[in-house]
């Protein structure tokens, strides 16, 4: 049998295998500190463990499911990571340095199931779900990187979240577990395309994560050009789900907005947005558009800054996002598509 991932076993697993090979359970402890209080990569590494047990640990098990096999950095800070998993396929990690936090923006998937027109994640579609190791390895390699323990994460990789939920749910406890990473609930952001029945599972959850979606369009139709049809959901039932997530936890929704030129600028469409997020109480994040596809484009700087005024002068609570990392092809799916096929053109709408 090949080693298994640690951080994928219960404790209580974990537990009964320190009892089968006559280990002291109070190893646990230690295991649990050396992996996400110090973020060590191999087992060699936690020196106050006896010779046996290590020898034991590395026979039945891996410590880390990460291979970084390129690693870029811009100069605002941004560092991004491709990762090799062990079966051969890879993933992306972007760490954003600011100088009031550093965020993690971590992957779910390998590919994306939505295939959104837009983006470069899903190009492929769904390749596979990531086990809830290889998600929390992604934020023990940012701490890892910083010698400091990150203080927020996004989940806005590669991949749609809540098609993965319950690898998510399982990774996110590891994250957020006093005993473990320790990143407080509210540290946590998930973006969803609009998955409807998984918003509703989180919202009976109750925990204090916050969720954002990914609108990015005003109306069934115009959604429609950038969703396929799949998992696209109606917009009224989008909007219902962020209702009752409100409804459950008292977090408020954020709806994240990519403005493209031409596509979804226009003073009408401000008008709509400011309405819905009113409506709904919700605050917007308007993010210019990082070309990763020919056919969509940023708006110029005069546009973006118009567009954030007519939010506001019509009551919407907004953030304009600051790019990062445009030099190292930080918006996700860019270096998996280039590592991948480099002749092969990064729009979906070209082939």
């Amino acid at each position: 049998m090949p080693p298994r991932l640690i951080k994928n076993l219960p404790e209580s697993e974990l537990t009964a295998w320190l009892q089968a090979g006559g280990h002291a359970v109070f190893r646990l402890k230690q295991i649990r500190q050396w992996l996400y209080g110090r973020w060590v990569l191999r087992f060699a590494e936690m020196t106050n463990l006896p010779a046996a047990l290590r020898q034991a640990l590395v026979a039945d098990f891996l410590a880390f499911s990460l291979d970084p096999v390129e690693t870029q950095e811009a100069d605002d800070g941004t560092v991004k990571w491709l990762f090799r998993l062990a079966d051969g396929e890879s993933i992306e990690t972007v760490l954003i340095h600011a100088p009031e936090r550093q965020t993690v923006c971590i992957s779910t998937q390998v590919g994306c199931p939505v295939r959104c027109t837009f983006c470069a994640s899903g190009r492929d579609g769904l390749i596979r779900n990531l086990e809830p190791a290889e998600i929390v390895d992604q934020v023990i390699a940012a701490c890892r990187h910083r010698q400091q323990r990150v203080d927020n994460i996004v989940v806005m990789g590669m991949g749609e979240p809540l098609l993965n939920l319950d690898n998510l749910v399982a990774a996110l406890d590891l994250i957020c577990g006093a005993e473990h990473l320790g990143i407080g609930a509210r540290h946590i952001t998930i973006s969803t395309s609009g998955i409807v029945p998984g918003i509703r599972y989180l919202a009976e959850l109750r925990r204090q994560w916050h969720l954002a979606i990914s609108l990015h369009a005003l109306t069934d139709e115009q959604r429609g050009r950038l969703i396929p049809p799949h998992h696209r959901y109606p917009l009224a039932e989008i909007l219902d789900a962020c209702r009752y997530y409100r409804d459950c936890t008292g977090r408020i929704v954020t709806l994240e907005y990519a403005l493209m030129a031409g596509d979804n600028d226009s003073d009408a469409d401000a008008t709509e947005l400011a309405t819905l997020a009113r409506h709904l109480d919700a605050k917007v994040n308007l993010i210019p558009y990082n070309a990763v596809v020919q056919h969509y484009r940023a708006p110029d700087e005069r546009r973006v800054r118009a567009f954030e005024e007519r939010l506001r002068s019509l009551g919407a609570k907004v953030t304009l996002r600051q790019r990062k990392g445009d030099r190292i092809q930080a918006a996700c799916g860019q270096l998996r598509r280039r590592r991948l096929d480099p002749a092969q053109p990064a729009d979906p709408a070209s082939d």
